[in-house]
């Protein structure tokens, strides 16, 4: 059995494609895109961009971006010793960042913001484990309630002025695949992580299943949510919106948590394993170059204090290196997931309350069962919290 758990988290980290030096189901960057922000960036705003927000660590990225005084190189291809030269702006003052910095918009009005209700729920919570019961209870489904507090948030958002889209206006995929569409690459990195001498079928078989299921809706989604926002909707900014849970401290005989809180993501804190892919150094270095990073900390801070405010939630603080905190608001954190990566705009995160603690369950399964009455309904007060933070960050 722990043969086959390791086997199972190797292969939610490794990539299908590693040859190619993509990621899963990723695309071979196309480096010549950068050539128009050619000196767009000084040297001064590049290195802290990158030391602040998008890799805090030198010894990530100095294998793959070497900074010189009038130019960065960035190695293209992680098998090939061909680089790209990106030349800074001199004409800025020497410690000047450029005005490309101020904000998207000075008001909501007007504003396009995609509302990516996290996850697909509905029939498919339990494939992508964001699903549970307790006691009998009606099962909590993450992608339901993020699906709620996005149409609870679109006339609210009309009315103020802005352009608020859905991303998934129901319980369903946004592409079209299915786990069965990925099956050939799930028996083919079967038999790259096992071996052709591995003889357990039943093993095999689950990791298979597994695998597909994991490209389908953690990569395909996402990747298909990307495309809709990248070539059709084209945003001023994205709010992903989540809940958030805490593991159980008995996974055999579950008991809810005490812990409840909130913390808002921007992109941001690539590993030195992730920049070993060549997509994820391209759109690291893409996002750099657009400084949306400066959007996501600004709104994300004011997101931040908005919780605080509206839901009492103390906020919760990250231990591992898989994420880093910037600026000073808590909170605020830097990671690098795949949806606020490849999302082609600012993205902000939102990770309140822990459906599973002794706080939050209640009001869920009061949401559930239509008791919208007994109290501040859940889904009313997530979108007051983030409608405040909007407000204050663009009419301030």
């Amino acid at each position: 059995m722990g043969r086959y758990l390791i086997y199972l988290l190797w292969g939610f980290l490794l990539s299908f494609d590693s040859d190619a030096g993509t990621t899963s189901l990723g695309e071979v960057p196309r480096w010549s895109n950068l050539d128009r922000l050619q000196n767009t960036i000084t040297r001064d705003e590049f290195s802290y961009l990158l030391e602040t927000v998008y890799c805090p660590r030198p010894q990530w990225w100095s294998p793959w971006i070497r900074i010189g005084e009038e130019k960065v190189r960035i190695r293209k291809f992680a098998q090939r010793d061909d680089w790209y030269d990106l030349y800074f702006n001199k004409e800025a003052k020497a410690h000047g960042f450029s005005a490309n910095t101020k904000s998207i918009s000075p008001s909501l009005s007007g504003l396009t913001i995609a509302l990516d209700p996290g996850h697909i729920g509905g029939d498919w919570s339990a494939m992508e484990r964001r699903h549970f019961s307790l006691h009998g209870d009606q099962p909590v489904k993450e992608g339901d309630l993020a699906l709620a507090v996005a149409q609870n948030l679109v006339p609210a958002l009309e009315e103020l002025g802005a352009t608020p889209l859905l991303i998934r206006k129901k319980n369903e995929p946004v592409t079209q695949n299915r786990p069965e569409h990925f099956h050939e690459y799930a028996n083919q990195w079967a038999q790259t992580v096992l071996g052709g001498d591995y003889n357990d079928t039943e093993k095999k078989n689950t990791l298979i299943r597994e695998r597909q299921e994991l490209l389908f809706y953690r990569v395909d989604e996402i990747r298909a949510r990307a495309h809709l926002i990248n070539h059709s909707i084209k945003p001023d900014l994205v709010i992903a919106i989540h809940f958030n849970a805490a593991p159980w401290p008995d996974a055999e005989k579950r008991k809810l948590v005490e812990r409840n809180d909130h913390h808002i993501l921007v992109n941001g804190c690539y590993m030195g394993g992730e920049l070993a892919y060549d997509d994820q150094r391209f759109e690291m270095i893409w996002r750099l170059l657009n400084r949306w990073s400066v959007v996501e900390q600004g709104l994300a801070e004011t997101l931040s204090l908005s919780f605080s405010q509206v839901t009492g939630l103390p906020t919760f603080s990250y231990r591992g290196p898989n994420a880093h905190k910037i600026g000073q608001v808590p909170g605020v954190w830097a990671r690098n997931l795949l949806a606020n990566r490849i999302y082609r705009c600012p993205v902000v995160f939102l990770e309140p309350y822990i459906a599973n603690s002794v706080a939050t369950y209640p009001r869920v399964q009061n949401w559930i069962l239509g008791k919208k009455g007994e109290g501040n309904c859940l889904i009313e007060e997530y979108s007051e919290a983030v409608l405040l933070g909007l407000e204050n960050y663009f009419n301030q």
